[in-house]
């Protein structure tokens, strides 16, 4: 047995806030993914839900936790550094209608303004055919988010569920 990182600790709190929304009929979790860059001793977490499962649906989020190697060495070598270790923290919403973002911008931003950064991406195919033209809005925590912050993990869940279901 091995004592789990604050990544690992993290997830399975994320994991089972979101799993409990799609049991409970408020969320749908359509995939997930869990990365481990070995070349970059990495890890990162993904979670892909939308408000329910009908897949011509216009938004959909994706919930992303990541820690690197200096997050591990600080966790297993507090010695060498002084820092506390936490993960990056990432919400995604993707946009099928690239007018959609334009009109919500600043409900995303009321609900996470300081200590965020924002990008707003249009995807467009090259080409004459434009149909798989979305919109991505990126939100960053500039901060890591710390083993201590399970609650206000558990609220960024629940801003995400109440975001989907009021039909942004």
């Amino acid at each position: 047995m091995f004592d789990p990182t604050v990544f690992e600790n993290l997830k399975v709190v994320a994991e089972g806030a979101f799993y409990d929304l799609d049991l409970d009929g408020e969320l749908a979790v359509i995939d997930r993914h869990d990365y481990i860059d070995l070349a970059h001793m990495s890890r990162k977490y993904e979670v892909i839900v939308r408000y329910d499962t009908d897949k011509e649906k216009d938004v959909e989020c994706t919930f992303a936790l990541s820690a690197g190697l200096s997050a591990f060495a600080e966790e297993k070598m507090p010695a060498f550094s002084k820092r506390n270790p936490g993960c990056a923290l990432k919400v995604t919403f993707r946009f099928i209608d690239p007018e959609h973002p334009l009109r919500i911008i600043h409900i995303l931003k009321q609900t996470w303004d300081k200590g965020h950064h924002y990008r707003v991406l249009k995807h467009m195919p090259i080409g004459y055919n434009r149909e798989g033209t979305y919109v991505t809005i990126e939100i960053e925590r500039e901060k890591p988010i710390f083993e201590e912050d399970v609650s206000l993990l558990q609220t960024y869940v629940q801003q995400i569920q109440h975001i989907l279901s009021a039909g942004i």
